[in-house]
């Protein structure tokens, strides 16, 4: 083998690893768009979880509320 053959084959395998290394950063970059919108969905569902946590929570509330005010309208109506 020549050295102009090594050349020309070292050549050739730095070519394909630069095409490999520009694959590797294709495939990262969408991999970390990927990761960014999970990211942004789960961010999204826990700020829902949480909401819908504090709507339940003031509909127990009321529901105690309520639950207080007939048992008082009760006392009221059966001590006429």
């Amino acid at each position: 083998m020549t050295t102009e053959d090594r050349f020309d084959r070292i050549e050739a395998t730095l070519e394909k690893l630069s095409h490999a290394n520009t694959d590797a950063l294709a495939a990262n970059a969408r991999t970390q768009a990927n990761l960014d919108r999970i990211t942004q969905v789960t961010a999204t569902i826990a700020a829902s979880v949480a909401a819908h946590d504090e709507q339940i929570e003031n509909l127990i509330r009321a529901a105690e509320i309520n639950r207080q005010e007939w048992a008082q309208l009760r006392r009221e109506f059966q001590a006429h």
